[in-house]
């Protein structure tokens, strides 16, 4: 038990933090399961709705898109990107 409190827009933001990095269904929020483990130890607690999450989650990954190309924009040096979606049966 915390004694920090907590506002909606805090409790936005870390909902949307776990379902980003936990890779959870926006959906997870009406689960009548996640809301009662949500509410047991405050009963008071915040829960965006799965439309909110969504919202949310496309808005942070707007303001970090942003953020990385004026990074980029500031280097002096040519960045070359590469991605590595090789897969092996073995692996």
């Amino acid at each position: 038990f915390s004694l920090l409190t907590y506002g909606r827009a805090s409790c936005s933001a870390e909902h949307v933090r776990w379902v980003s990095e936990s890779l959870r269904p926006f959906s997870i929020a009406k689960e009548r399961g996640y809301r009662r483990l949500m509410k047991s130890g405050r009963p008071n607690t915040f829960i965006p709705s799965p439309s909110t999450i969504a919202r949310d989650v496309k808005l942070l990954f707007e303001k970090t898109r942003a953020r990385i190309q004026r990074r980029f924009k500031k280097l002096a040096a040519s960045v070359s990107l590469a991605t590595d979606t090789w897969t092996s049966p073995n692996h």
